[in-house]
């Protein structure tokens, strides 16, 4: 037998030597926390999420998405209001994209399906048309929208307080009361006969605002005419024929005609009829007047939302932040034009 054979008759039952026992159980634990550091390696690897969460360190490199379906200065004026709230939240490593479908639907789609292998670490689809697109795409991205007027009926949630779809975000419900009573204090005669409402019928945000002012309207015993537009370049031609008609149009939050209303607002003016908004940027653009929330600050909140995902904050745990509506706008060249005295009482802004 080779002398450094252990003696079988001399082996315990477990097959150590006596004297190595120790030894062996040492190498076995060394061995087994050597195999599940090297398993803990092999896992999932950490998401951008994940190490902003854990980390918490501004300077990181962040990339965010805006999406839209078309252009308007509203949703500019959003985006620069998110930016200028993160710089000042001290996230100053932020790279910005913006996604635009020029207004086209299955454009928007495509952008939404090439999302989902992004490496985005949040994503912000900016009204109803760019958010309903992103969610359904089924993007893993934490997404922040901006603008939805009803989340739930626009079916990205079943309940505001509760987000179940991966995206949440802020919402700037139109208060179609406060628009219709301020028009009347402003110029009587918009609410003497029949008011028209024209919207895209594309946008569910457009269409749930517009129902309500119907509602509102007929409650009071107004006549009401509704005509739809399926893209910007049919607005013009079906507001001048709606202005012939009626002696005001109401336009709700509505991304497609709003990129449209210098030729709505020039078209209806000169018909002697007032056009009722329900963003600023409509008034910048002829509108008489608009009861709505600050876009600067819907983007600064949604930027706030955005911020608690970057640090670990899951979306469902994010309720939907509703703005109200205290941006009261007048344009003052307008009125000027349809014979309606403007006041400095400051009870409204008035935009020239």
């Amino acid at each position: 037998m080779n002398p450094t054979t252990p003696d079988p008759k001399r082996l315990p039952r477990n097959g150590f030597p006596k004297n190595g026992l120790r030894g062996g159980l040492i190498c076995a634990l060394v061995l087994c926390l050597a195999l599940g550091m090297a398993l803990s390696g092999c896992g999932p690897a950490t998401s951008a999420q994940d190490e902003a969460g854990s980390t918490g360190d501004k300077s990181d490199p962040v990339k965010v998405c805006f999406v839209e379906v078309v252009e308007n200065d509203a949703f500019v004026t959003m985006m620069n209001g998110f930016k200028d709230e993160m710089a000042a939240q001290g996230y100053d490593n932020v790279t910005y994209d913006v996604q635009n479908a020029q207004g086209d639907t299955s454009t928007l789609n495509q952008i939404a399906a090439q999302l989902k292998s992004s490496d985005y670490d949040v994503i912000v689809p900016i009204a109803t048309p760019a958010a309903q697109a992103c969610a359904n795409a089924g993007i893993a991205t934490p997404m922040v929208f901006m603008s939805v007027t009803d989340p739930v009926a626009a079916g990205l949630m079943a309940d505001l307080d509760k987000p179940d779809k991966g995206i949440t975000g802020t919402s700037n419900t139109s208060d179609v009361k406060a628009i219709f009573e301020f028009a009347g204090k402003l110029d009587p005669a918009a609410l003497s006969g029949k008011v028209g409402i024209l919207y895209c019928s594309g946008e569910k945000n457009a269409e749930v605002t517009a129902k309500a002012a119907e509602e509102y309207l007929k409650g009071r015993g107004i006549e009401v005419e509704v005509r739809t537009v399926t893209n910007s370049s049919e607005v013009q031609q079906t507001g001048a024929a709606l202005a012939s008609d009626v002696t005001a149009i109401y336009v709700p939050v509505d991304s497609v005609v709003q990129s449209s209303m210098t030729a709505l607002t020039e078209a209806a003016t000169k018909a002697g009829v007032p056009v009722l908004g329900t963003d600023p940027v409509m008034v910048q653009s002829g509108a008489l007047e608009s009861v709505s929330c600050s876009n600067t600050t819907l983007g600064a909140k949604s930027a706030d939302m955005a911020i608690k995902a970057l640090t670990g904050t899951p979306v469902a745990d994010m309720p939907v932040e509703v703005l109200a509506s205290d941006d009261y706008a007048v344009n003052g060249t307008t009125a000027k034009a349809l014979g309606v005295a403007v006041s400095d009482s400051g009870d409204y802004r008035v935009i020239d």
